[in-house]
């Protein structure tokens, strides 16, 4: 057999030939990638579904291996393996007050969730060659999965939160008060403390944002909070108000001085705050100033003396008037006011002055000496009187016309009869008798039997055109004195009297004359006549009554003696006008006097003979048959 060897003949490129043969190598190539590809595909889906649910090799977590391990059995593994994280504490400091929260109280944990969804996520990309690439670069090199930390962020705010603010505080303003001597008294004032809670919060979430088990601790930043009124503003107030009331006060004038003592300045200043706080303001009342200044006044200040006249020889003489002093009650108040205050600015005034002022008399000599030669009798009323044991033998009567003679009533003034005569003391006064719950007390009364003084001058007062003021009638009528025209005066006690009165409505002065004479008693109204006239009407009487008169038996006497214990008077009640006209006829006063006067029935005891009725009988005087004929001294009266 025979063989050829034909020579190889290589095609040319750009002929068909080398188009085919590249065109055959470019299909082979793509052919194998393909192949490739389907394999690495195939290899990548196998690779997953053998490791389906499960860590793929190569992967750990903070160092934690998880190859093969499902869900539960990797985050197993994990808790077996790192620290726990919910085993430590926070210490949160404020201010160098410390709370330590445990890590547990607010859910600090490893973020499984995450940790778990990443590690088994790796290889598992979301498409072919991804996840082909990622497997491969995990099994030569591995993959770890960093560690994560959670909390539960309401927990931890909340609790960081509560305790920053616990530790906050409001400032307390210094306040003034008064002890219980008057002095005032400071209480200090109170920084307050602010917390940065919102800093103290985001603190606290960076200081557990790691995997730290071990403690940890934040600072927390305060401030501090002024109070709005600081203790030295409060002090200086205070101190004030001390050296102001703080020591006492002398007020002083040329010949007069007193002292306002501390405990009294207290009373007059005080510190009133400002409404918004924190200023104080020093007040010292005007009030009780002026008052103790007029309280003094009253003390210390002289009266003007008014001329006045007097009876001298029986004729009517001048008294000179003399000039008052008083308090000037303003402008001592004003210098008061002026140390204290000056006190106030860092003064150290002791003392102020007592303003005086000169007080002159509103009826001087000059005017007493013009009108002297005009001053005439205006008016005159006497009345007789037995005396007896009944009215002190008449010493209770001349006493008081004696007191009264000479006195002079001003302009305005009002005449007391008890103020003039008074005090009723014994000496000069003696016992006598004194009509007391509508029956006659024949001796024993201090200054009994004075009455005849009183209705005198009310007669005297009332005929000269006076304005009357307190009158009353006896309780009975006594028959020395004008119908309806008696004016009694008593003393029952403090708070229990009777005593007769007139006001001088006269624009001059008036001058009393007290006349004494055996049996009678006279006064006169001296003044100035200013033309007044005065009316009396007749008095009329209603209500008549008529006494009866007793003769009562007793064994206080000797068989056959009288004695009169009561007066026998007859009742009614009156009524008398008096009429006051001006020069000019005008009615200047018009004053009815009613008087009601009791019938008293009169009784006389008499000894009792032996076979005459019991003691304490009575009979009427005009049945009355003597046990024995004798003689009767005639009745008191």
């Amino acid at each position: 057999m025979t063989s050829r060897s034909d020579p190889i003949s290589l095609p040319f490129p750009g002929s068909s030939s080398a188009r085919f043969l590249w065109r055959r190598a470019g299909f082979t190539f793509l052919v194998s990638l393909l192949a490739i590809v389907v394999f690495g595909a195939s290899f990548g889906v196998g690779y997953a579904r053998i490791h389906d649910g499960r860590v793929l090799p190569g992967v750990d977590v903070g160092g934690v291996g998880l190859a093969g391990l499902d869900r539960n059995e990797a985050e197993r593994e994990i808790r077996a393996t790192l620290p726990s994280l919910s085993s430590g504490r926070l210490v949160i400091d404020v201010g160098g007050v410390q709370e330590t929260l445990r890590y547990a109280g607010f859910g600090r944990d490893y973020d499984m969730e995450y940790m778990l969804g990443e590690a088994m996520g790796v290889g598992r990309g979301p498409n072919l060659i991804e996840q082909l690439q990622e497997q491969l670069r995990v099994l030569i090199n591995g993959m770890s999965v960093s560690t994560a930390v959670t909390w539960d962020e309401s927990a931890l705010t909340r609790q960081v939160a509560a305790f920053a603010m616990s530790e906050e505080w409001d400032s307390v303003s210094a306040t003034i008060t008064r002890d219980e001597q008057g002095r005032y008294v400071v209480t200090p004032a109170v920084d307050g403390q602010s917390v940065d809670v919102e800093g103290a919060v985001t603190a606290a979430f960076a200081a557990v944002n790691n995997v730290s088990a071990a403690d940890t601790q934040i600072m927390v930043n305060t401030a501090v909070v002024p109070p709005a009124v600081s203790t030295a503003e409060a002090q200086a107030a205070a101190d004030i108000a001390e050296r102001v009331i703080g020591s006492d006060l002398t007020v002083a004038a040329a010949d007069l001085s007193t002292t306002i003592n501390s405990d009294v300045l207290r009373g007059w200043v005080h510190l009133d705050e400002s409404p918004n706080g924190g200023d104080w303001q020093l007040v010292i009342e005007r009030a009780p100033i002026a008052q103790f200044v007029a309280n003094y006044g009253l003390e210390t200040d002289i009266a003007p003396k008014n001329a006045s006249f007097r009876f001298q020889g029986g004729d009517v003489t001048v008294v000179d008037s003399s000039e008052g002093r008083s308090a000037d009650v303003e402008a001592t108040t004003n210098n008061i006011l002026a140390a204290l205050e000056g006190r106030a600015t860092g003064g150290g005034a002791g003392s102020a002055t007592l303003a005086l002022v000169a007080v002159p008399p509103t009826f001087n000599t000059a005017d007493a000496r013009a009108i002297a030669p005009r001053v005439t009798k205006l008016s005159e009323w006497t009345t007789k009187f037995i005396p007896s044991p009944l009215n002190g033998e008449g010493v209770n009567i001349q006493i008081p016309t004696d007191i009264i003679d000479g006195y002079v009533v001003e302009p305005g003034a009002m005449f007391d009869f008890l103020a003039v005569i008074g005090p009723i003391t014994s000496p000069p006064y003696v016992p006598g008798a004194a009509i007391r719950n509508n029956r006659t007390i024949m001796d024993g009364v201090l200054g009994g039997g004075m009455c005849s003084c009183s209705t005198t001058v009310f007669n005297a007062a009332m005929r000269a055109g006076l304005d009357i003021g307190a009158r009353r009638n006896h309780s009975y009528y006594i028959s020395r004195y004008p119908v309806g025209l008696d004016a009694t005066v008593w003393i029952a006690s403090a708070n229990s009297k009777q005593t007769m009165s007139f006001v001088n409505d006269n624009p001059y002065p008036v001058l009393i004359r007290g006349i004494n004479r055996t049996g009678e008693v006279t006064f006169q109204v001296w003044g100035v006549d200013d033309g007044r006239t005065v009316e009396l009407s007749e008095p009329r009487v209603e209500r008549e009554k008529s006494a009866r008169e007793w003769i009562e038996y007793t064994n206080e006497l000797s068989p056959g003696v009288r004695k009169r214990t009561e007066f026998t008077v007859d009742g009614f009640w009156s009524w008398v006008t008096r009429t006051v006209r001006d020069r000019n006829g005008n009615v200047i006063h018009e004053d009815v006097f009613h008087s009601r006067y009791k019938t008293i029935d009169g009784v006389i005891q008499v000894g009792r003979y032996p076979g005459d009725p019991k003691a304490g009988t009575r009979v009427l005087a005009s049945e009355y048959v003597p046990s024995r004929p004798r003689t009767e001294p005639p009745p008191e009266g």
